[in-house]
């Protein structure tokens, strides 16, 4: 992670993060100590991928181009392929990396997965790195509030993300959610 760190520091605090959450949420939905420490390795490299993306793609302010997103979206399959050959990194790992932008009505990316085809730890993922991105990777916005990250969230239950996973998460305190 450190090559992550060096050539963008924000996508790794993004990182630490959701990693940070994903323990949090782990723990509420009484996932087995096994299941809590991949989650929380998924959830720490699922951007690693990013590294190999160029940096004015990563802090591009305006909407991507065409091409730009097909790049962007080669991170989740250039990050699971790399952590494979992380020490102590098994399939479980793997595929929360590569899984973690499929959406609950097949709409994500890289494999169009939908509802339960993709892996719970990636839906677990998923929510997480969504809720982040809105409270701090939102471009040129301001920090949003815990309150409208969560009503997004609640938006996209069902639709992006997998709703008892949504549901889990928004019985998370503030606390819990402000680090």
């Amino acid at each position: 992670m450190n090559f992550l760190k060096e050539k963008h520091p924000e996508t790794h605090r993004h990182s630490v993060r959701v990693a940070m959450l994903g323990e949090e949420l782990a723990v509420a939905m009484k996932l087995s100590s096994k299941d809590k420490n991949h989650l929380v390795r998924g959830c720490f490299l699922h951007d690693i991928g990013k590294s190999f993306i160029p940096v004015h793609i990563l802090e591009q302010q305006e909407p991507l181009l065409e091409d730009q997103m097909n790049i962007l979206q080669l991170h989740p399959l250039i990050g699971a392929d790399l952590a494979k050959d992380f020490p102590g990194i098994d399939q479980v790992v793997a595929d929360i990396i590569r899984y973690h932008h499929e959406r609950w009505d097949g709409s994500g990316y890289p494999c169009g997965l939908s509802g339960t085809r993709i892996p719970l730890l990636a839906r677990i993922c998923a929510v997480v790195d969504a809720y982040d991105e809105i409270q701090f990777m939102n471009g040129c916005r301001k920090r949003s509030t815990i309150e409208l990250a969560r009503k997004e969230l609640r938006a996209g239950a069902g639709v992006q993300f997998d709703k008892t996973v949504v549901d889990h998460f928004l019985e998370l305190s503030d606390l819990q959610l402000s680090l």
